[in-house]
């Protein structure tokens, strides 16, 4: 009883001092940090989410997302409600309206929230109208000082909020998958006139892909549409007209004729550039006009995949993709735009906050506030809070403005001014200034990685007993499942040898891409084994072929001394791509080939019943005998895959040689996997961008600049027909 009682008499203690003037100054005090808190995860981790497949990292980045706002409209309503006087309340407001500002370059979380900015923007008008009140009703009160420099704050607040909202409507992304697509799309239904037959994809002679520019045709001003004429247009900026700058910062007549590293890659920058515009045109439903012409495909053959850097095709597209990024998911300014605006009011913002920190009213004001107010409550933090969201502000707001002068978008803007522009090719120092912008880069495009998942080796390790049993009890089919695929799918960094492989089956064999046959034909094993690459979807015929990889990587590994180099690099390739493209099914279906469902029944329902043929097996070996055998009668569609995959397994190691099983085998799931990279559904892979992006989407990006936008049908599908009747 007297422990009861001791508990009620210390909560009432708690309420009556939460509910005095020193207690709401205190919970004032706690939401403003943990509001500062909320904005400086979205300043600091925002843009870093798509190089993440981290779980922990978004859930923060989306929970900070949606919290900080509310955080920052309680905060400042219990800031107005407040009952006693300190003015330090008004500078919090201030800064936190100014870190609002600041942590708003998340446009979207995802590709559904359509409306994210428009209610961003109107709940910062909002915040906007409560701290002029707060303001206001300290009028009079506060030093003449810090009354000017608040002041200044806020109108500098409502000066970024309306460079916020101008640029929204002008450049909001509603218009420039309408109008900006419009043009782009016209323009290349008729780019291929502009250049004539004469093309180049080495010196880019012939690609009149638009960079920059295209705004700059004059129109009546009745309409925003406008056709795109390089002939009239001196400010139009393409591909071929930076190819052909002669100043040294793009030049490739230097060093012996030879293209400078760094001028390459200013170069390739502002292609990407032209390709996002192009591969934009994807998700606004406009044909692509040039897809069928042999100038689209050697871009890529002969341009991209020109000589053995077999990095260079990979960058392109990851900056392509980057733009993609943040076209969708982050706020950059248009290369229309110039930062001169965004500096002014950079230094203006950075020299008022410093101003504020070293003001005597943020060094110490208690005793003034006390002679003059008797109803002033402060504590012993308030100070060091006023000082901390000040140095806080500074640092957030310069890492924004850093990242907005080093953006890829600014960097394309200042290389498409300097080509323009022939005064610049003469001046040294202004070359080393651009060559520096453009040799910055603070955030990360993707996270470089390969999601990985074994079917048969998580059924193993499942019968084990690691996750079969939660807490004593037996999970049901559908959560076991579930956890199998959540628990078995690991991620590992892109192998060397597996972009090398793609790189080399692009500049061979992009053109008979054909799941597979190119590959089994090139090697004269097209008759043993085409009855496995004939089956009614790829996704079938990828889990046959995984079972078969699994197979032969658990008979025939090479491990041995007398190895080769080539035999561990094809063994590399073969099992990293086969489980990555097991990975798609269970957790990308909706970037392959086919309805996503069906993908999802597919795979589920052969990894329900490789769990039930697998039951109470102890070892690999075990778990490979109790595969179905090929010849005999399998009850469903789910255990034939099975004992296809068992088939395919056992006639790879009997008929294709121990010196090329891996290389054959390598170059197989290579060609499998461009295979299914084509796909109408670039919603998808724009999703998946927000969450770190996958290696089929860097190849739907690159197939689709090749030409290639469907999946390639079969050469053989007469004999395929005739094979099932």
């Amino acid at each position: 009883m007297q422990r009861h009682i001791s508990f009620r008499s210390l909560m009432r203690d708690a309420t009556a001092w939460a509910a005095s003037p020193v207690g709401r100054l205190a919970r004032i005090e706690v939401l403003v940090t943990i509001s500062c808190g909320f904005l400086t995860v979205l300043v600091l981790l925002g843009s870093g989410r798509r190089a993440s497949h981290s779980s922990a990292l978004r859930l923060a980045v989306w929970s900070a997302l949606m919290l900080s706002y509310q955080a920052v409209s309680y905060t400042i309503g219990l800031m107005q409600s407040a009952s006693f006087h300190n003015e330090l309340i008004v500078a919090w407001g201030c800064f936190l309206l100014l870190l609002l500002g600041t942590a708003d370059g998340i446009a979207a979380y995802s590709l559904n929230d359509s409306d994210q900015q428009a209610r961003t923007v109107l709940n910062q008008a909002v915040q906007v109208i409560y701290i002029f009140l707060l303001l206001l009703s300290y009028v009079g009160s506060l030093p003449l000082q810090l009354e000017v420099l608040l002041s200044t704050l806020l109108v500098l607040s409502v000066a970024k909020l309306g460079m916020r909202v101008r640029n929204f409507l002008l450049d909001g992304r509603d218009r420039v998958l309408t109008v900006d697509n419009k043009l782009v799309a016209d323009y290349m239904a008729r780019e291929h006139g502009y250049s004539g037959e004469k093309y180049d994809a080495t010196t880019m002679e012939g690609y009149k892909y638009v960079v920059a520019g295209e705004a700059a045709e004059l129109h009546d001003g009745e309409t925003d549409y406008w056709a795109i004429d390089p002939e009239t247009n001196p400010d139009l900026v393409t591909v071929e007209r930076v190819w052909q700058c002669q100043g040294r910062l793009l030049s490739s007549d230097v060093d012996g004729g030879e293209t400078m590293p760094a001028a390459l890659k200013h170069k390739d920058l502002c292609l990407s550039f032209a390709l996002f515009k192009l591969l934009r045109r994807r998700l606004g439903r406009y044909p692509l006009h040039e897809s069928c012409l042999n100038k689209t495909r050697d871009l890529v053959k002969l341009g991209l995949l020109a000589g053995d850097d077999h990095e260079r095709v990979y960058r392109v597209v990851e900056v392509e993709l980057g733009f993609l990024f943040d076209f969708y998911y982050a706020r950059y300014r248009s290369p229309k735009e110039t930062l001169i605006l965004d500096t002014l009011l950079f230094a203006t913002v950075a020299a008022t906050s410093l101003c504020t920190l070293f003001s005597l009213a943020a060094l110490d004001h208690r005793a003034q506030q006390r002679q003059a107010y008797p109803d002033t409550v402060t504590t012993v933090f308030d100070i060091w809070l006023t000082r901390m969201m000040i140095v806080l502000f500074l640092i957030l707001e310069s890492l924004q403005y850093f990242t907005l002068v080093f953006s890829d978008w600014h960097k394309v803007k200042v290389l498409c001014r300097y080509v323009l522009n022939e005064a610049w090719h003469n001046s040294p120092f202004l070359e080393r200034i651009l060559a520096f912008i453009c040799r910055v880069r603070l955030t990360p495009y993707w996270n470089n990685s390969l999601g990985q998942h074994s079917l048969l080796h998580a059924c193993h390790r499942y019968e084990q007993g690691r996750l079969r049993r939660v807490w004593g009890l037996q999970l049901p089919g559908r959560i076991a499942g579930f956890l199998i695929r959540s628990r078995m799918t690991d991620r590992r960094k892109l192998p060397a040898a597996v972009k090398s492989a793609i790189f080399l089956f692009l500049k061979t064999g992009m053109t008979r891409i054909q799941n597979g046959e190119y590959t089994l034909e090139k090697q004269g094993m097209l008759g043993h084994f085409y009855w496995a690459i004939a089956q009614e979807s790829t996704v079938q015929t990828i889990m046959i072929w995984h079972i078969a990889t699994a197979i032969c990587d658990h008979k025939s590994k090479p491990n041995r001394a007398d190895s080769t180099d080539e035999e561990k690099k094809g063994h590399e390739v073969a099992t990293t791509l086969s489980a990555y493209c097991v990975y798609l099914m269970s957790s990308a279906p909706e970037l392959l080939p086919g309805h996503t469902y069906d993908t999802q029944l597919l795979f589920q329902g052969v990894q329900l019943k490789a769990r039930k043929l697998l039951e109470g097996c102890r070892s690999k070996d075990d778990m490979y005998n109790k595969l179905p055998e090929p010849d005999s009668l399998c009850g469903d569609g789910y255990e034939g895959i099975l004992a296809d995959g068992r088939k395919l397994g056992d006639e790879i190691m009997q008929r294709m040689p121990d010196a090329v099983r891996w290389k054959v085998l390598g170059e197989m799931w290579v060609e499998m996997l461009l295979s299914v990279a084509p796909s109408d559904n670039a919603t998808a892979h724009v999703q998946k961008l927000a969450t770190g992006g996958e290696l089929i989407t860097h190849l739907w990006a690159l197939l689709t600049h090749a030409g290639v936008i469907e999946k390639p049908m079969s050469r053989y599908s007469g004999r395929a027909l005739e094979m099932q009747i």
